[in-house]
């Protein structure tokens, strides 16, 4: 049978953990863990062409409700740390504050809503594109979003004695932070209705991705792990991973024309422009190559990932040679991720595959398959 996304599942790229409290967390271990998996990714990110592997353990439970209170969050990823320990890997398992995709539409009055035994929501801050006057970005202070994500930062720095790395939170980019501004329709409409107007709230938004950025880089200091969330990391990595999925809701010219500049404006405060989008998105590639920092893009290559995924070959082509890294994600048992890893891959490709293989066995088996089927 055609293998299928399953969509009785809550995470598709979900792997179960147990907590660890940060008493018992195995620092020294994982330390050792994670130079060899940074030293690995360094010398991937340094080359001209090649593969990297990211066995990821995705912890579901931190990506929905469990969030909400640092204390649990820190147990559930560390515990997540602990069983990433158990496999091969060329990109460690890292720490993320994470508090859903709303923080910096929070900074315009954005609300967050949490509903039981889900990922927090945000309602919109405006009504209607009318609505919107001025926007000026309140101060974190008085921000609980922002100031309960810089607290756990805090939090899970002195628990972990700042010897663990850590990400951004989800920090978003400013066509998706848009979709906590006002309604996603009324502001996709508002690109053909007042095209200078929507122009300049993207600029806005992305000064205040920017300004909520440098403040946890400050924070974070040494042990930051760069592009961030959803992308392999290291503190020896660089760049900064910004989510588009609305990228897909608009036409390829008009991302060009009003987001292109504005996310390569935010990847030039930080090393370089990493770009992910769920979905099938390989018609709007010409347009984010276009990004003038672009150093990784990510996206969905199996049908366990993602229902709408992209094709294999079309990115490929698209890349080769260009020296951006493609960052595929791919769920699936062995063989089909060795399969679509074989489709992936030609000369001059820098390639980064993200597993979720449960068995550690047959993970460290398809370690090196996929590294030898690239060499």
């Amino acid at each position: 049978m055609t293998a299928k996304f399953d969509y009785t599942k809550q995470d598709a790229m979900a792997m179960p953990v147990t907590p660890v409290a940060p008493a018992d967390f195995d620092l020294a271990r994982y330390e050792a863990f994670a130079a060899g998996a940074d030293r690995s990714y360094a010398e991937f990110v340094g080359k001209s062409e090649g593969v990297a592997v990211w066995q990821r353990v995705r912890v579901g439970e931190v990506f929905r409700d469990a969030c909400r209170d640092m204390k649990q969050s820190l147990r559930w990823q560390l515990g997540g740390l602990t069983r990433a320990m158990d496999y091969l890997t060329d990109a460690p398992a890292y720490l993320e504050p994470w508090y859903g995709i709303g923080t910096a539409a929070a900074a315009f009055g954005a609300e967050y809503e949490w509903f039981p035994g889900q990922a927090p929501a945000v309602k919109p801050a405006f009504g209607s594109m009318a609505e919107i006057g001025e926007l000026q970005p309140r101060a974190v202070a008085d921000v609980p979003i922002l100031r309960q994500t810089l607290e756990t930062i805090e939090y899970f720095l002195h628990e972990t004695r700042g010897r663990v790395p850590m990400s951004w939170c989800d920090i978003q980019s400013p066509i998706n932070v848009a979709g906590g501004l006002v309604d996603i329709t009324q502001f996709l409409l508002a690109f053909h209705d007042e095209p200078e107007r929507t122009k300049a709230i993207l600029s806005i938004l992305a000064d205040e991705v920017i300004r909520f950025t440098r403040i946890q880089s400050e924070l974070i200091g040494s042990a930051l792990a760069r592009p961030g969330h959803g992308f392999a990391s290291a503190r020896t990595g660089t760049g900064i991973g910004l989510s588009t999925d609305n990228l897909i809701m608009v036409s390829p010219p008009t991302y060009a024309e009003f987001c292109a500049g504005h996310t390569a404006r935010v990847g030039a405060e930080f090393g370089g422009t990493a770009l992910h989008s769920c979905g099938n998105w390989g018609l709007w590639l010409p347009a984010v190559k276009m990004i003038s920092n672009l150093i990784m893009v990510d996206g969905a290559f199996s049908p366990q990932t993602d229902p709408a995924y992209n094709k294999c070959e079309e990115f490929r082509d698209a890349l080769a040679g260009t020296g951006v890294i493609l960052h595929a994600r791919i769920v699936g048992d062995p063989d089909e991720v060795l399969a679509r890893v074989k489709r992936l891959w030609k000369p001059r490709v820098k390639l980064i595959v993200g597993i979720h293989v449960q068995d550690a066995k047959a993970q460290r088996q398809l370690y090196h398959d996929i590294h030898a089927a690239c060499s």
